[in-house]
């Protein structure tokens, strides 16, 4: 009898009347149940002697249907307490599960109020202690609760302690899973007949085949979409999206538009798998203690053998990426793996595999930063083979910078490079990008140079490069043209012998080029003309079977005039002309060397030092340029 009732029958008053209901005793048996815990109402707010009077006298009134009550509730109770506290292991266990999901299927009110009141946990000794077996627990009571949540929350505990006897009065092991997938998959789903064997083998695989197929995950349109436009089964058809569309009569547009919008609701379609409990080491021999769980060709067999179904491994693997999903995460693009691929996504790597990996580790390394870094690189033009320390590489990758985690990353992203790219570590764990250019001419004589380690004759390097690479070139007159064209190859005057740059500064006595150039270079460097002695000298250290004659025919030969010439052979660049001293090289007369003799004749004897004493008196002329001219004249001192 409600508080209403009781006032309207003006058994109480109107101040008694409020005092109850500012107390949220709302019925008899609230006030009975109040007076039996305190045996007075006055510690009531707002509850004065005559209120107490009135609300004491209403219990004693209705004392003898609120005991006859109680007896009843106590019988109840009782055997519940027993019942709870003789539940095994299993029972236990399967009664958990009831109510984990009972509560999943809550409204989201009901459901944060429940718990709230049980602090998150769900276990059956919680929720006795808080709800089945609590004196105090009144849903009305509940914190959060308005009126249109009391009915559902009092259908949900009635559910629960039915499917607790229900599950105490059974040991056998089949038909207790079979009671809470039962329950689970029909609650969920809405299916009223399902085969005992979904029931009793709690497989994960087996279940996901059966619901896709029952229209359970998605209705009839989308699982004809999901299972031909997405890799859910192996060796079947792929289909494309124009294939399908003429199949169940929608646009191509409507059907991609299906298959995306389903796509992106797998994850959440296939949640409910968290909450069954497959072994999957003892079945398929999947070690979830891992750091990684890789999915092989056996492994897949193992699956589909021993649940008779047809899944591929990329759907085998995302089933588990869900189920798992509290300790691993799943790397690699969906749509790349799941769909049939028939282009190449441009500027990024399209995936091949799903890579299952334990959460800590993939929240320290960004391992898709590390495969569109890889992609970048290959698809570059290499001209010239590189490698690099692989965990070195990895550690650019970091998220947090912990570089604890790198020897457990490293055999992981190994296997993504191995799997994405056919990318091998060699024995020092380096990872080497080799080029990817066509192999010019030119790489071919620099090649065969570097066999030789030395100047080498055109034809030599000719019968070397067609002996080893005969459709290289056609003849030794394209190999001379290849030659030239590369700044990597030097030449060595006109006698078709060619060597490498780098030799004349890495080996002694080379330089390339002819001897005008030498000698050019030679004069560059020099702030006055130079004596034909010390150009020769300078020559004779790269070509040993010139002579002074020669380069003199050779330099008054040149059609550009690059060189100007003086007296007693001294030899300058035209180009800097303005820079020389030029009074000094031009006054110097055409025969100075029969002079020198006619000296040396006259006085018989006369010492080195004399001479260019003379020398620098009369002419301007240093030592060393003295020492020039009289080797030059043969003249020894």
């Amino acid at each position: 009898m409600t508080i209403e009732e009781v006032f309207r029958k003006e058994e109480i008053s109107v101040r008694s009347y409020h005092v109850c209901k500012y107390n949220n005793l709302n019925s008899v048996k609230d006030l009975q149940e109040y007076y039996y815990k305190h045996k007075s109402f006055d510690k009531l707010r707002k509850c004065g002697r005559r209120s107490n009077e009135e609300l004491t006298e209403i219990c004693n009134k209705y004392t003898e249907d609120y005991l006859e009550n109680r007896e009843i509730q106590i019988k109840k109770e009782a055997p519940l307490k027993t019942i709870i506290s003789e539940l095994t292991r299993f029972q236990r266990e399967a009664i958990n599960s009831f109510i984990l999901v009972n509560t999943n299927s809550l409204s989201v009110r009901s459901k944060n109020a429940i718990s709230l009141l049980l602090k998150g946990n769900f276990k059956i000794k919680n929720f006795a202690e808080k709800i089945l077996l609590s004196d105090s627990f009144n849903v009305k009571n509940m914190k959060n609760v308005g009126a249109k949540c009391v009915p559902e929350i009092e259908t949900y505990i009635s559910i629960i302690k039915d499917s607790l006897i229900e599950v105490s009065q059974s040991n056998d092991q089949k038909h207790l899973i079979s009671l809470k997938n039962k329950f689970f998959i029909q609650n969920t789903f809405s299916i009223s007949k399902i085969p005992s064997e979904i029931l009793e083998s709690e497989s994960i695989f087996l279940l996901t085949d059966f619901l896709l197929n029952q229209n359970a995950l998605f209705d009839e349109t989308q699982s004809v979409i999901v299972k031909k436009a997405l890799k859910i089964y192996q060796n079947k058809k792929e289909y494309t999206l124009d294939d399908i569309a003429d199949k169940i009569n929608l646009t191509r547009e409507r059907v991609r538009q299906i298959r995306n919008k389903c796509l992106d609701k797998l994850f959440d379609k296939l949640s409910f798998l968290q909450n069954f409990n497959d072994d999957l080491l003892q079945k398929y021999n999947i070690d979830i203690n891992s750091n990684q769980i890789e999915i092989d060709t056996d492994i897949v067999d193992r699956i589909n053998n021993t649940n008779n179904t047809n899944l591929s491994r990329e759907f085998i693997t995302y089933i588990l990426f869900v189920y798992l999903w509290d300790k691993f995460l799943l790397i690699g693009n969906i749509e790349d793996i799941l769909q049939p691929r028939y282009f190449n996504t441009r500027n990024r790597h399209n995936w091949n595999n799903f890579y299952l990996v334990e959460k800590d580790i993939v929240r320290q390394i960004d391992f898709n930063a590390l495969v569109n870094d890889i992609y970048i690189r290959i698809n570059n033009r290499i001209i010239e083979s590189y490698s690099f320390n692989f965990k070195s590489y990895l550690s650019r990758f970091l998220t947090n910078n912990h570089i604890e985690i790198l020897d457990s990353a490293l055999p992981i992203g190994e296997k993504i490079i191995n799997d994405e790219f056919d990318l091998y570590l060699d024995l020092d764990e380096n990872i080497s990008f080799k080029r990817n250019t066509h192999k010019r001419v030119p790489e071919y004589i620099i090649e065969a140079l570097e066999s030789f380690g030395k100047p080498t004759k055109l034809n030599v390097i000719y019968l070397w490069i067609n002996s080893k690479y005969p459709e290289v070139t056609k003849s030794e007159e394209a190999l001379r043209g290849s030659c030239q064209r590369s700044k990597e190859i030097i030449y060595f005057g006109r006698s078709s012998t060619y060597g490498l740059k780098k030799w004349e500064t890495s080996k002694e006595n080379i330089k390339g080029g002819t001897i005008k150039d030498i000698i050019t270079e030679q004069l560059k460097k020099s702030n006055k003309p130079l004596h034909i002695v010390e150009i020769l000298n300078e020559v004779h250290k790269f070509r040993e079977k010139t002579n002074e004659k020669n380069i003199i025919a050779n330099l008054k030969l040149d059609p550009y005039k690059t060189f100007i010439f003086f007296n007693q052979k001294f030899i300058g660049l035209s180009n800097k002309k303005n820079d020389y001293d030029l009074s000094k090289y031009e006054n110097l007369p055409q025969f100075l060397g029969k002079k020198i003799k006619n000296i040396i004749k006259k006085r018989n004897k006369i010492s080195l030092n004399q001479m260019i004493l003379f020398l620098e008196l009369n002419y301007n002329l240093t030592p060393k340029e003295t020492k020039n001219i009289l080797t030059s004249l043969k003249v020894e001192l």
